[in-house]
């Protein structure tokens, strides 16, 4: 049973590492390696893939008409951890806490909602999220 949540909630763990670790860095390191993408950009593309991962840890294999509720507690948690993320930032010397990025975050969140959906829609991935 425990491998069985482990599978699902790995990625989404990893990922929130990778979040807290590149919040870590200071701000002119960060810079460097984004390639002079906007930051707002930037947040929504990053918790876009966050929440997706999310969703697949707490879907994993309901039937269909429990996506809803998945949804919204993907939204809710990962909201949270977008608030903690950017409460965090706060305590970095180099780093900027900004209301724009929680709009951001909130914002790739709520696109993660889509993303996943149309994901789902490729048979190929719908049959491994069955036979996962």
């Amino acid at each position: 049973m425990v491998t069985y949540q482990l599978k699902y909630y790995t990625p989404a763990v990893l990922y929130f590492l990778l979040i807290i670790t590149l919040s870590s860095l200071n701000q002119t390191t960060v810079a460097q390696y984004t390639w002079g993408i906007q930051d707002f950009i930037l947040h929504v593309i990053e918790y876009n893939l966050f929440g997706v991962t999310l969703i697949w840890a707490i879907y994993r294999e309901k039937p269909v008409m429990e996506l809803k509720p998945s949804y919204r507690l993907a939204l809710g948690v990962g909201a949270l951890f977008a608030i903690g993320d950017e409460f965090y930032q706060s305590f970095i010397p180099t780093r900027v806490s900004t209301m724009e990025d929680v709009v951001a975050d909130i914002l790739g969140l709520i696109l993660s909602l889509i993303t996943f959906s149309l994901m789902m829609k490729i048979q190929t991935l719908e049959k491994f999220r069955k036979h996962a």
